[in-house]
């Protein structure tokens, strides 16, 4: 297994534990790129999205 691979594994995994299964879009977390599972976990961690409900990202 490479280890973008696993990277790619682990954010979908973290993202499952915050009750986010898919994007704003409709897309599942397991269509999306590594470059586009990252954007999702940053935007979870950022200021702004403490104030949102989670399983709106």
């Amino acid at each position: 297994m490479s280890a973008d691979h696993q990277k790619r594994e682990n954010l979908i995994a973290d993202l499952l534990l915050h009750n986010i299964y898919k994007t704003k879009d409709g897309r599942h977390l397991y269509e999306l790129s590594l470059q586009d599972l990252e954007q999702q976990f940053q935007d979870i961690l950022s200021p702004s999205a403490q104030e949102k409900p989670l399983n709106n990202i």
